[in-house]
């Protein structure tokens, strides 16, 4: 639901993450998955008409988009090794695609992962409200929108009475779906630059990605999409049911950067990823009580309690 503009919407003034790191002489390439605003193009189908287009999730973009995003930078560069920063669902897709594909720690020096998304358990999203109703797939897409996620405004009305209830926050929290999914962190919020984060998310994907992550809510595993039948389930991944994803697998040196106040990774749900991965060189918290899920993009005062860090982190793992 995000796209590569949410590396610099808070500009070079705010501590957008990719003028921090072009300001340290890096080259800064900016990724895209499939379905978002950015990233609607394709041979034969057309996103707006055509619900085929529609037909993925996070596994999907872990299994061709982000390798041939990195494939592409290696290429174009001639480098040898790059590092790789992902938020949210760009941790998700780096786990499986590395839990996939061992090659890649040749490749990427470290990953940082900011706001790291495996097992949902435990997500304090309402988005948890959707797993009673996973074995009626089609109704819920329906609602979320057929193919592209556009949600009806009486799901927008249903997510709103659990996130909004009495103590109402801003207006515009309670009129955008990301908000209303992933959290706010009042203090923490830069109100005169929210309408222009409005403006660019959500950004766009498929209503599947969304019933993705709530299949896993209700079965606590981290897993490929279950389609619903075996015909679709072969289609996708090859087999009549879907992968396990083994963070035994995940052998590229990891940076985890986390918050306390994050709807989507909650501790709980972090314990496993810290036990699951076999590789981490950095696990950092925040150090702001009520770190929520996009104050590690933009926050008024991550240039204070993340930036800094992280650039130390990859300053301390250079590339020969």
């Amino acid at each position: 639901e995000d796209s590569s503009s949410t590396w610099v919407l808070a500009g070079p003034d705010h501590g957008g993450i990719g003028f921090r790191l072009a300001e340290q002489g890096y080259d800064v390439w900016l990724g895209n998955y499939r379905g978002n605003s950015y990233s609607r193009g394709h041979i034969s189908l057309n996103a707006d008409t055509d619900n085929e287009f529609w037909q993925f999730t996070w596994d999907e973009m872990a299994k061709y988009d982000l390798p041939a995003e990195l494939n592409y930078v290696l290429d174009k560069t001639g480098k040898e090794k790059i590092y790789y920063i992902g938020h949210s669902m760009g941790t998700t897709t780096y786990m499986v695609m590395n839990s996939l594909d061992q090659s890649w720690a040749d490749k990427v020096e470290l990953a940082v992962l900011l706001a790291p998304i495996a097992y949902v358990e435990h997500m304090a999203s309402p988005l948890k409200y959707l797993t009673p109703f996973l074995g009626m797939i089609d109704w819920i897409v329906e609602h979320l929108g057929i193919g592209e996620f556009l949600p009806s405004n009486w799901l927008m009305d249903f997510i709103a009475s659990f996130a909004c209830g009495e103590n109402k926050p801003l207006e515009f929290v309670c009129e955008n779906i990301v908000f209303l999914l992933c959290g706010y962190d009042q203090e923490q919020m830069n109100a005169t630059m929210m309408s222009t984060v409005a403006s660019h998310i959500p950004a766009g994907t498929s209503s599947y990605t969304i019933i993705h992550y709530a299949q896993e809510i209700k079965s606590g595993n981290f897993e490929g999409m279950d389609w619903g039948d075996d015909d679709r389930n072969m289609q996708h991944h090859g087999s009549t049911t879907p992968p396990t994803y083994n963070l035994r697998d995940v052998n590229t040196k990891i940076a985890l950067f986390w918050g306390d106040n994050d709807w989507l990774a909650q501790p709980q749900d972090l314990l496993k990823i810290f036990a699951g991965l076999p590789n981490i060189v950095e696990n950092f918290q925040i150090p702001w009580e009520g770190w929520n899920h996009f104050d590690f993009l933009y926050a008024i005062d991550v240039d204070i309690y993340q930036n800094p860090h992280l650039l130390e982190v990859l300053q301390s793992h250079p590339i020969e």
